[in-house]
């Protein structure tokens, strides 16, 4: 959708226009936005910091593949943690990059549910996608199941959250590399917990935190406890979100729907299938295996026509 029309905008004392659309405002409000989305990409270095300092603390100190003598065992280890870790870093930078707005995802015109209203009614495209509420707020269309992030300032599809440690919204384009981020982030963290465990296990007696020739400094030993409790949270983490796909539903729709069934609901197969993709080979690849738009509910439409429109997307 194209920005609010001035019809769109409230009105304003003409003094007051003629400040908001002079270029000194602008390039201030152009820095302040800058400066806003560089204080929200804080966390994302905190989490790639916090990555590589484990990369360097398994390698080169937890490994043993830097002994004379390694074993098998161990190069095994550090290939499948090297395999893990790019597939996590892949879906946290996909996470962190997609964007799931409606600003930045209009309706597409192919859509299945674009072409039932035309068929029904002999719309223009335009005049269907203005059948939408519009967000009071950032005055973009609002279809169902998006809401405004106060956060990012504008509305998102499918909303689930808003995550500060991905600096961004979780929803429709992303919540797929979110949950790979999740599931490999245990498999990595569970890898390094095979070296890391002994140490912290000796760390709580007295003996200190010497095993296997190795020696923490508290900085490594810190990181090791904090990656650890990461990976148990993590757990549970995942475990909840899969819980939601399962059940067709968001973080937002759980509140909003306490205690009955999704009308977004379908079967356990298709609500994986509307998240993860048709192709089961590509689940657990971060690629982009979305079929749905965003728009392919109708607003007030029943469940027996939401259901029709999940079954016969417009991208297969």
């Amino acid at each position: 959708p194209s920005s609010p029309s001035r019809d769109a905008m409230p009105s304003l004392p003409p003094a007051v226009l003629r400040i908001v659309n002079s270029e000194p405002f602008r390039y201030v409000l152009r820095t302040l936005c800058f400066f806003k989305k560089l204080i929200l990409m804080i966390p994302v270095g905190l989490v790639l910091s916090l990555i590589a300092f484990d990369w360097h603390t398994f390698v080169f100190r937890l490994s043993g593949i830097m002994e004379k003598n390694a074993s098998a065992n161990s190069w095994f280890l550090v290939f499948a943690f090297h395999f893990f870790l790019a597939l996590l870093l892949i879906s946290y930078l996909r996470c962190v990059t997609t964007s799931s707005s409606v600003r930045l995802n209009p309706c597409p015109p192919d859509s299945s549910v674009v072409r039932m209203r035309l068929m029904e009614t002999d719309e223009e495209v335009g005049t269907f996608v203005r059948s939408f509420p519009t967000c009071e707020r950032c005055h973009q269309v609002k279809p169902p199941r998006a809401h405004h992030c106060s956060v990012c300032g504008e509305c998102v599809l499918k909303m689930d959250h808003h995550c500060p440690w991905v600096g961004n919204c979780v929803g429709l384009r992303n919540y797929k590399f979110f949950l790979l981020f999740i599931f490999y982030a245990e498999l990595t963290i569970g890898i390094y917990s095979m070296k890391a465990g002994p140490l912290i296990y000796k760390m709580i007696f007295p003996d200190g935190s010497h095993v296997f020739g190795v020696r923490l400094s508290p900085l490594e030993a810190m990181s090791c406890v904090i990656t650890i409790s990461f990976g148990i949270t993590l757990i549970f983490f995942l475990g909840f979100h899969m819980v939601l796909v399962l059940l067709a539903k968001t973080t937002i729709e759980l509140a909003e729907y306490s205690g009955e069934s999704s009308p977004y609901y379908l079967s356990m197969i298709e609500n994986v299938e509307a998240v993860f993709g048709k192709s089961p080979y590509l689940w657990l690849l971060p690629v982009d295996t979305l079929y749905e738009t965003g728009y392919d509910y109708r607003p007030g439409g029943d469940s027996t026509r939401v259901r029709n429109l999940r079954r016969n997307p417009c991208r297969q």
